[in-house]
């Protein structure tokens, strides 16, 4: 059911950018910065040494995603991949490896 959703946002995504659907702007809140679950997760994703079958699933709280409207899930599901990353980046400078622990 979660991978229709995140099919079905997609396709609109791609809609929008050719220019076939309506741009509609969602307002809402995400995930934090300072975040410190899901900087956890992206932690956990970026240390396994298999491949990781489906890392946006486990990034997106099913709870929030469910709760709201379509245009809603859209603007989550890329705010969260942007989060992901921009802390990526982040936690693979080396300055940043070299001074956390």
């Amino acid at each position: 059911m979660k991978s229709d959703v995140l099919k079905v946002i997609a396709q609109k995504a791609k809609r929008r950018l050719i220019g076939k659907e309506n741009v509609v702007n969602a307002k809402i809140k995400v995930i934090s910065n300072e975040d410190e679950d899901f900087k956890t997760k992206v932690e956990y994703l970026l240390s396994q040494d298999s491949v990781v079958s489906n890392p946006v699933h486990y990034l997106i709280d099913d709870r929030i995603l469910n709760s709201m409207a379509e245009n809603q899930k859209e603007k989550y599901l890329l705010d969260t991949l942007d989060k992901y990353n921009s802390l990526r980046n982040k936690l693979e400078q080396p300055a940043y490896s070299r001074f956390c622990m």
